[in-house]
């Protein structure tokens, strides 16, 4: 029988890994910023073989870029990349929030609700704890619908928006973004699917527009 290369779980490889992703989705690292395979190992009191195994995961997932001769650094996305993601949670969560305004009980819609209040508690001076917030509130959406396929796809999507989204880091708490999350929530309690779609694809707009204007005054 041929090999089937099978390695068994280790704590610490997978403790890294798993505090390195989430450091990547919550915004502390900044697109393009270098990953010290030396500095990483030393503040987390491990060897740099877990690390380097983790950051070679977290370029296969995409989150990661390995550059010859120079290391690891937080990936890159490009315009045309951000579109996509966007156009794709777009399409995603405008169904999700068109299937959760059809089915959503009311104590659902109150712990939707309660996302919310979380993100204005958050401190303010704490902008990877209030995008990590703000993340819970849509996955919570899309969780709504009921819908298991769509709920997959979008945590699928989850890595990729999240790390795009640490170029606008300060901007969960602001009125405008309170205003389309509180329109989201609205629609959904008057069982309205197609406003409700309307919400969430005119939120994803606005920070699509946001995210592509911050990273062209970079260029």
């Amino acid at each position: 029988m041929q090999a089937l290369g099978f390695r068994r779980p280790n704590q610490v490889r997978e403790a890294v890994y798993g505090h390195l992703k989430a450091l990547l989705l919550s915004g502390r690292f900044a697109p393009g910023e270098r990953l010290s395979e030396p500095l990483l190992a030393q503040e987390l009191g491990v060897s740099r073989t877990p690390v380097r195994e983790a950051l070679m995961r977290l370029a296969e997932e995409g989150l990661v870029e390995l550059v010859p001769g120079k290391g690891a650094r937080v990936r890159v996305f490009t315009l045309e990349e951000v579109e996509e993601v966007y156009g794709v949670r777009a399409l995603l969560e405008g169904e999700a929030a068109r299937e959760a305004a059809l089915r959503a009980t009311p104590w659902e819609l109150a712990e939707l609700e309660a996302r919310l209040r979380a993100i204005d508690e958050a401190p303010a001076e704490d902008y990877p704890e209030q995008m990590r917030r703000d993340l819970e509130f849509h996955r919570g959406l899309v969780r709504l619908s009921g819908n298991k396929t769509l709920a997959r796809l979008y945590e699928d999507l989850l890595s990729s928006l999240a790390l795009i989204r640490s170029a606008l880091p300060t901007l969960s708490q602001d009125e405008a973004t309170r205003e389309e999350h509180r329109a989201i929530l609205e629609a959904l309690r008057r069982r309205d699917p197609e406003g409700a779609k309307r919400a969430v694809e005119a939120h994803v707009a606005r920070f699509r527009d946001l995210v592509v204007e911050a990273l062209r005054r970079r260029v």
